[in-house]
C-alpha cells in the first residue's frame, strides 16, 4: 500500500466516511437482486430450451471435418432446431438444424442451414479473425460455467465459405497457439450449406469437476439476404443471456487435464537505412494454465513498437480523446481485469496510460463457477510500477457485484484506486452502480454513479446520476472530466421494415447532460439527436443536431451523412458534414472515407477529415491489405495530418503454428516516417 505522508493525511479524514459508502453501497442492489428466482418473468416463447449431452459411442469414429454430414455419428447426435426470429418469437422460414456431441478429446457440431435462395449466399470475408458481420454466418456461444455472463462466453464464428473467427472467455491475444486452434469446414448444397466444427477442449476453459455439468449455450445465424439474425433458444428482441439454452450433463475431461506452458520467444533485429544504429532486441512471452480455471500470462522485454496502433482523431473535443489498446500483452484476459465504462464514471483502468513496461505478469479465470479474478503486474524499471486487482462475483443470471484495487506507482505521481460495482435486472429494467476512491498526491476524491435503465423491443433508455470530485485523480484511468455532479440520459432504438418500400430500416439515439461543479456552478446542458435510414437499394441518410452549453460558451451544430453499400465493407463509401458553431466560434468538418477490394486479394481503406476551427487543419489515413494467402500479406498505412506524414509497410507470415516473421519498413506509430528496417520472428516452444 502507498505510504501517506503528513502532507496528505488531512485528506484522509472524508475519505472514511467515502470507505464506510463503498462497502455498503451494493447492498440495495443485492436485495433487489435476491437469488435467480426472484427473477424469474413471462419469458420468451421457445427461450432456455434444453439438449442433453450425448457423448459419442464407443467404437464410433469421431467426425471428419470437411462440412459433410454423411458421417455416422450425427445419426445419434441430439438436434437442435426450429430457430426463432428474436423480434417476432416466431420460427423464421430459413431454418437451421444443428447436431452436437463429443469425446474426450473435443466438442463437434454440424449445422445444416438451409436457404430457399442459395445463390444469393453472401460470405466475402476471407482472412481468420475478421468480422463477420456482413456475411452469412453461424456463431457458437459457449457457456462452460453457465454463469449467463458476456465475460465468460466463448464466441466463435465460421461464415459460408469456412472463415473463422473467434473470441474466448477473458480475453486472448492473435497467436495461434494462444488464442487456440480450431477446425470449420463448410460445404454448399442445393438448398443451402454445411459446416462442421471441432472445438478441442485444450482451448476451452471449463469448470474442474467429478460427474456432469450443465453448459450455457446458443447458436446464431445471419443470413444476409434478408437482413435476418436467427437463435435456436429466442433471447428476445432486447437479447437477454438469461434466455440462453442449456447444454445438460456433459461430462469434462478433467481427469486428463495436464498443466499447459507455452513460450514464444522473438528477436527482433533492426536497422537504420539512413546509415544509423542499428540493434537486436529479444523478448519473451509465455502463457501458463495450471487448471482449466486459470490462466497466467507473463512477458519480458515486450515488443510494442510494430504493433500499429490506432490513431487519434484531429475532431474538436473538449476532453482527451480516447485511444484503443492494441498491445497483445493487455489484451489477454482483459475482460477479467478493470472496472467501468465510459458512459459511467469513465474507465477506471485504461491499459493505454501504461507507457512502459520491461516485464510483465497477468493472472485471470475462475475461482469457482461464481466467482472471476483478474490481476495484473506490470514494471517499467526507473520509471513506473502498476498493480490492478479485479474480483466479480455473479449473484445470479442477471446480478453482480465487483470489487476493483489499483495502484500506480511512479516518482512524484503515485496514486491508487478503490472502487466497486453493482448491477441487477429485473425483467426489462435494471439497475446499476459504481462507488469510486482516489489516494495519492493531488488525489483524495470520490466519484459515485448510479443509473435505472429500461430495455425494451426496440428502445433502450437510461437515467445516470454522476458525481465525480474535484481531486478525483486517476492515473490509470480515461475520465472525461472531474469537479462536477449532475444528470445524464442516453436513449436509442430502431426497427427493420419486412414490408414492401425503400426502406430497410432505421435509428435513433440522443442523449443530453445536465451538471453543476461543485461548487454549484453551471457546467454543461447539452444534448444530441442523430437519425438515420437504411434504404432496400443499400444507402444510409443520417442527420444530427447538437449543442447546449458548456461552462460559458455555447455550441450549435448540424451534421448530414450518405453513405452506400453499407452492408459491403469491400464497396463502402461515406461523406458527413458538419457545421455550425463550436465554444462560440464558427466550425465546419467533412469526411469522406471510403473501402474497396481489388482483384480479390487486395483491400484499401481511405479516410479523411478535414476540419476548419480557428484554422484548418485535416487528417488522412490510408491503410491496405493485399493477402497472398490465409497466412501471408502484404500491408501498411499512410497517416498524413496537417504537415505530419508517416508510412510503413510491412509483410506478414503468421497465423499458423510455428514461426511466424514480420518485415515492417518505417514505424507504425511514429509522427513522421522513420527510415528503419525491421525483422520479426515469433518462435514456439
Amino acid at each position: 500500500m502507498l505510504p501517506i505522508s503528513n502532507r496528505h493525511r488531512s485528506r484522509m479524514r472524508p475519505t472514511l466516511s467515502a470507505l464506510t459508502i463503498l462497502l455498503c453501497f451494493p447492498a440495495l442492489i443485492v436485495l433487489i437482486a435476491g437469488n435467480s428466482r426472484s427473477f424469474a418473468q413471462g419469458n420468451p416463447p421457445f427461450s432456455n430450451r434444453v439438449v442433453p449431452a450425448v457423448a459419442i459411442k464407443a467404437g464410433v469414429a469421431p467426425p471428419k471435418i470437411d462440412g459433410d454430414l454423411s458421417d455416422p455419428v450425427w445419426k445419434d447426435a441430439p438436434k437442435a432446431d426450429n430457430f426463432i426470429n428474436p423480434d417476432s418469437g416466431k420460427p423464421v422460414e430459413d431454418q437451421t438444424e444443428v447436431w452436437m456431441t463429443y469425446d474426450k478429446t473435443s466438442v463437434y457440431l454440424a449445422f445444416y442451414c438451409h436457404d430457399s435462395k442459395p445463390n444469393e449466399i453472401v460470405a466475402r470475408e476471407t482472412v481468420r479473425d475478421s468480422r463477420m458481420e456482413n456475411d452469412d454466418s453461424v456463431r457458437v456461444i459457449l457457456d462452460p460455467y453457465l454463469t449467463r455472463k458476456y465475460e465468460d462466453y466463448n464466441f466463435l464464428t465460421v461464415n459460408a465459405i469456412g472463415t473463422r473467427s473467434s473470441q474466448f472467455a477473458g480475453g486472448r491475444a492473435g497467436k495461434v497457439e494462444w488464442q487456440g486452434d480450431w477446425e470449420a469446414a463448410t460445404k454448399r448444397v442445393s438448398d443451402g450449406w454445411t459446416l462442421e466444427i471441432r472445438i478441442p477442449w485444450a482451448i476451452l476453459n471449463y469448470p474442474r469437476k467429478s460427474g456432469s455439468s450443465d453448459f450455457g449455450f446458443n447458436f446464431r445465424r445471419d443470413q444476409q439476404r434478408t437482413k435476418l439474425a436467427s437463435f435456436f433458444s429466442n433471447k428476445g428482441p432486447q437479447g437477454f443471456a438469461n434466455f440462453d439454452a442449456t447444454w445438460k450433463g456433459v461430462v469434462t475431461p478433467t481427469k486428463a487435464w495436464k498443466p499447459k506452458l507455452s513460450t514464444l520467444p522473438y528477436i527482433l533485429p533492426s536497422t537504420q537505412i539512413d546509415g544509423g544504429h542499428s540493434q537486436i532486441r529479444f523478448g519473451l512471452d509465455s502463457r501458463y494454465q495450471p487448471t482449466p480455471e486459470l490462466t497466467a500470462v507473463g512477458t519480458i522485454s515486450p515488443d510494442f513498437q510494430s504493433v500499429e496502433g490506432a490513431v487519434e482523431s484531429i475532431a474538436f473535443s473538449r476532453s482527451e480523446r480516447f485511444v484503443r489498446d492494441k498491445r497483445p500483452f493487455f489484451q489477454e484476459g482483459q475482460n477479467n481485469i478493470g472496472l467501468g465504462e465510459n458512459y459511467q464514471l469513465g474507465l477506471l483502468f485504461n491499459t493505454a496510460r501504461i507507457k512502459k513496461v520491461d516485464t510483465g505478469l497477468k493472472l485471470y479465470g475462475k475461482l469457482d463457477p461464481k466467482t472471476s479474478i483478474g490481476a495484473l503486474a506490470s514494471i517499467g524499471f526507473s520509471h513506473e510500477a502498476n498493480f490492478v486487482t479485479s474480483v466479480r462475483r455473479d449473484l445470479s443470471s442477471t446480478s453482480s457485484a465487483q470489487f476493483f484495487l489499483q495502484q500506480h506507482l511512479e516518482q512524484g505521481k503515485d496514486n491508487s484506486v478503490f472502487a466497486m460495482a453493482s448491477n441487477a435486472r429485473k425483467g426489462k429494467w435494471s439497475l446499476d452502480g459504481q462507488l469510486a476512491q482516489t489516494l495519492g498526491p493531488e488525489a483524495g476524491g470520490t466519484g459515485w454513479t448510479g443509473a435505472i435503465s429500461l430495455e425494451d423491443k426496440n428502445f433502450f433508455s437510461t437515467l445516470r446520476y454522476r458525481n465525480v470530485g474535484r481531486t478525483f485523480v486517476d492515473r490509470l484511468g480515461f475520465i472525461d472530466f472531474n469537479d462536477y455532479q449532475g444528470f445524464s440520459s442516453f436513449n436509442e432504438g430502431g426497427a427493420s421494415w419486412r414490408k414492401k418500400g425503400s426502406f430497410r430500416g432505421y435509428m435513433f439515439s440522443g442523449f443530453f447532460d445536465w451538471d453543476w461543479h461543485q461548487d454549484g456552478r453551471p457546467f454543461r446542458r447539452q444534448g444530441n439527436l442523430n437519425v438515420s435510414l437504411d434504404t432496400k437499394s443499400d444507402y444510409q441518410i443520417g442527420l444530427g443536431l447538437s449543442g447546449g452549453k458548456f461552462d460559458d460558451s455555447n455550441d450549435l451544430l448540424y451534421t448530414a451523412s450518405f453513405g452506400g453499400n453499407v452492408s459491403n465493407r469491400f464497396r463502402q463509401w461515406n461523406l458527413q458534414f458538419t457545421t455550425g458553431k463550436q465554444a462560440d466560434r464558427p466550425y465546419t468538418s467533412i469526411g469522406p472515407a471510403f473501402s474497396y477490394r481489388f482483384f480479390k486479394k487486395l483491400d484499401l481503406a481511405v479516410g479523411s477529415f478535414i476540419q476548419n476551427y480557428e484554422r484548418v487543419s485535416q487528417q488522412t489515413i490510408v491503410t491496405f491489405n493485399y493477402e497472398i494467402n490465409p497466412f501471408q500479406s502484404w500491408g501498411g498505412r499512410v497517416v498524413v495530418q496537417d504537415n505530419d506524414t508517416n508510412f510503413y509497410v510491412s509483410y506478414h507470415n503468421s497465423g499458423r503454428k510455428g514461426t511466424d516473421s514480420y518485415f515492417i519498413l518505417g514505424d507504425p506509430n511514429s509522427k513522421r516516417f522513420v527510415k528503419r528496417l525491421t525483422l520479426k520472428f515469433v518462435f514456439s516452444i
